[in-house]
């Protein structure tokens, strides 16, 4: 057994076996972008995303099995007999192991799919826990709970394929296929160093991948901004040639790498020219560790699963000081009340019974968000949203994914010259007078901005704080203004506002039970 660096060294000197890989790594990638190309006219970006995890490495599997020959004599430093017959693995033995490869490919994903699926779960719900414990929840955005959770059951995936992969390259290397599942079914507990070893070998590549994307991500978006061409093609063809470049190169050594790591580890040292002339005792199967390690995942994926799946998170509530200076003062009353569970309703204040235009409820605690407008009812919870017929989706972080809530009507948290204009031991009642503070407060821009010459008939914005909450209560605008030299064309509105915190929402009857989709987000969108 060499260190990894003398396999890593030796398998990316052979360029034949490098090029091999880096085959398999473009057809890889090819096939999935070509997957996606043909399914996009059909299916939403969800779909692409599952399709791409979904589907089966087989050109990997039979690519490696090809080499794997190759690359045992390559670590072994048998140069002559590697450079003379790289495909040295497709001949007779290795033909009849097709229908092996085949099933591998298939059944071994799936199989990898659904350890992928656990260690996502494992390792993904304590980090979240943690970073909602201290107060980095807002990173996980509607596109970070959405795809997520692909991105990560993919890399799990990736991570399991190692044990599959050791009966790949054992298959390649003429070995019996009993033999070579008893080998990789053996690995976990006869070599879990070097497994460690692959492990973070393929993490790295991962952190690789992900780097080399996001740079040619951010130099596309430069060039697309600058609309720079190279004669009548646009230039971000060429970072974008770049970036594949590097993600086939990185996905070739990869590929090299593990190989010979895994002939390197987990192989026996002979090399069979027969499947019947292995001179070898077969790798016994350790079934009662087995037992108990599956038995442990199963007990780490239930609980995980239980966490995400009732909403158990850290969820900081507890309401900020409140400032002396009014500015700050409002601003921070607009954020203690945006953080809680509360109803917000916006009405008209020129009816005699203030009808209520726009309402919107928030449960932090059970995360359900529900809006009414002018009769149209919508109810979002974190594995579901309902608009008529409910549809699969995390709805809730959908409509929480803004830095503020859609509070239709509501005076911006950055309103400034605010003035105390009323205090008790209960509440604080403060106002705006000045017509560009009301109407920039409304509307996020200056009256110039909205009329040629404006006349302001009245002005003026009223927001009562609740000092023992620390949040919002209530609160009323007054605006009235028109052209100057046309005055019958006026933006004339009196609105009101209330707030009422610690609100539950009841899940409307009409939903019915959680489909199979809502289940999923449920798992998966926490």
């Amino acid at each position: 057994m060499s260190s990894f660096r003398t396999v890593l060294s030796r398998t990316t000197s052979s360029w034949r076996l490098v090029a091999v890989a880096a085959l398999v790594a473009a057809l890889e990638g090819g096939v999935r972008i070509a997957l996606v190309d043909f399914l996009d006219p059909y299916f939403g970006d969800l779909w692409l995303a599952a399709a791409v995890v979904l589907w089966p490495p087989v050109f990997a599997v039979f690519g490696l099995a090809a080499v794997s020959s190759t690359a045992r004599d390559v670590i072994a430093e048998e140069e002559t007999r590697a450079e003379d017959d790289v495909a040295s693995g497709w001949d007779g033995e290795i033909a009849g192991r097709l229908a092996a490869l085949a099933a591998l490919a298939t059944v071994g994903h799936w199989i990898a799919i659904v350890v992928g699926t656990a260690l996502f779960l494992v390792v993904d719900t304590p980090i979240r826990f943690v970073l909602y414990w201290v107060g980095y929840g807002d990173l996980f955005t509607f596109t970070v709970v959405t795809f997520g959770p692909f991105a990560g059951i993919g890399i799990g995936a990736l991570v399991a394929w190692i044990v599959p992969g050791i009966a790949v390259a054992e298959i390649g290397r003429g070995v019996r296929v009993t033999d070579a599942f008893r080998t990789a079914m053996a690995a976990p507990s006869s070599a879990p160093r070097s497994l460690a070893t692959a492990t973070g070998w393929t993490l790295a590549f991962v952190g690789f991948s992900a780097g080399a994307f996001a740079v040619t991500d951010r130099v596309v978006r430069r060039f697309e901004d600058a609309q720079l061409t190279v004669g009548s093609v646009d230039a971000e063809i060429v970072p974008i040639a770049l970036g594949l470049s590097v993600l086939v190169t990185g996905g070739a050594v990869w590929l090299a790498g593990a190989l010979g790591l895994v002939l390197d580890r987990f192989s026996d040292s002979s090399l069979p020219s027969r499947p019947s002339s292995r001179n070898t005792a077969s790798q016994s199967v350790p079934v009662a560790r087995l037992a108990i390690v599956v038995l442990l995942v199963t007990a780490l994926v239930a609980t995980a699963g239980a966490v995400r799946m009732n909403e158990i998170r850290p969820i900081d509530t507890e309401p900020e000081p409140l400032s002396g200076d009014p500015d700050e003062l409002y601003a921070t009353a607009h954020d203690n009340t945006e953080r809680s569970s509360h109803e917000y309703r916006w009405l008209n204040g020129s009816a005699e019974d203030e009808e209520v235009m726009y309402e919107l409820r928030i449960d932090r605690e059970e995360r359900q968000l529900s809006t009414s407008f002018e009769g149209i009812e919508m109810y979002f919870e974190s594995g579901m949203y309902y608009y008529g017929e409910p549809a699969p989706l995390p709805g809730y972080a959908m409509m929480t994914q803004d830095e503020r809530l859609p509070k239709l009507g509501e005076p911006s948290p950055e309103a400034e010259n605010w003035t105390v204009v009323a205090e008790d031991d209960d509440e604080i009642t403060l106002e705006l007078t000045d017509p560009d503070d009301v109407y920039s407060a409304e509307h996020g821009r200056s009256l110039e901005e909205s009329f040629d010459d404006p006349e302001v008939h009245e002005a003026w914005a009223r927001i009562t704080v609740d000092t023992g909450r620390k949040t919002l209560s209530h609160g009323d605008l007054r605006m009235n203004v028109s052209e100057r030299n046309d005055p019958e064309d006026a933006y004339d509105y009196h609105l009101a506002y209330e707030y009422e915190t610690d609100v539950s929402i009841d899940r409307p009857d009409d939903i019915g039970s959680p489909g199979l989709g809502e289940w999923f987000w449920r798992l998966f969108a926490y």
